[in-house]
């Protein structure tokens, strides 16, 4: 699973109708515990947006995390879109994918000059 880009997540966000929010639970939870099975060491995590007003008439956004101590690779992405494309017509909005690598911790990356040590 290993990606050119280093240490690749998958950020996935779209939208859930609040009267479908159980069904759709049920479905992307499935889903990633059979990708988390076919993947050895895949972290798969569904997340909710937190400041949106719940009420019948509003649309949830939730968000997939995929990440592997690899990476996460095309052929990684390639099922998943098998996956969801087996998911019931409708269930969820468009899904809106985009990755990321971790840019590590160094003072550079901060904003911060090096230390110079003294000894």
């Amino acid at each position: 699973m290993s990606s050119p880009e280093g240490l690749r997540a998958l950020f996935i966000y779209y939208r859930v109708s609040q009267t479908r929010t159980a069904e759709a639970l049920h479905a992307v939870i499935t889903m990633q515990e059979a990708l988390m099975q076919r993947w050895p060491g895949l972290q798969a995590r569904l997340w909710r947006r937190t400041d949106e007003v719940a009420s019948p008439a509003v649309e949830q956004t939730w968000m997939e995390v995929y990440e592997h101590p690899a990476g996460v690779d095309v052929l990684f992405e390639q099922m998943l879109a098998e996956q969801v494309h087996m998911l019931p017509p409708g269930l969820i909005g468009p899904r809106h994918v985009e990755s990321f690598v971790p840019m590590g911790w160094s003072p550079a990356v901060l904003g911060q000059p090096p230390s110079t040590s003294k000894g």
